[in-house]
């Protein structure tokens, strides 16, 4: 079975949304201090000005893009993703405290990595079951 390609999280947002609304809803949630400004995230779609040619407010965009259906669930593309990220950064840091001697650190990951490997069971197993089901198959490819 072939395996899926990893996708980034700007991919998975314009699966369900225009790019320049994945844009914009990235840039959106990132942090205010590091990301880039609003002109120069104008600058990059003609999709924020107006026809007169000036960038459209952030205000309009806000009020207008984020109550869209499809920027709505392009938020929870982008909230699984950081849900996931952040476990991840909350597991590299109780895995450090955990080398240093902390008990309860330690006592999270092993939880966390109990969970993971009956997960992996599970998937496991349901591809197998897929497997079983479609052992003597055949597809005709209509030629």
């Amino acid at each position: 079975m072939a395996k899926m390609k990893d996708r980034t999280l700007l991919q998975k947002l314009q699966d369900v949304m225009k790019p320049y609304l994945a844009s914009y809803l990235c840039w959106y949630y990132s942090d205010p201090e590091t990301r880039i400004s609003w002109d120069d995230l104008c600058k990059q779609d003609m999709n924020f000005r107006t026809t007169s040619g000036e960038n459209k407010t952030e205000d309009f965009c806000e009020q207008n893009w984020l109550i869209r259906e499809d920027v709505q669930k392009g938020m929870i593309i982008y909230m699984q993703h950081m849900k996931t990220y952040n476990q991840m950064k909350v597991y590299q840091s109780m895995l450090a405290k955990a080398l240093t001697g902390d008990v309860n650190s330690a006592k999270y990951l092993d939880d966390f990595n109990s969970r993971l490997d009956k997960m992996a069971m599970d998937n496991k197993q349901e591809q197998s079951e897929i497997d079983e089901l479609l052992k003597g198959v055949q597809i005709n490819s209509g030629d």
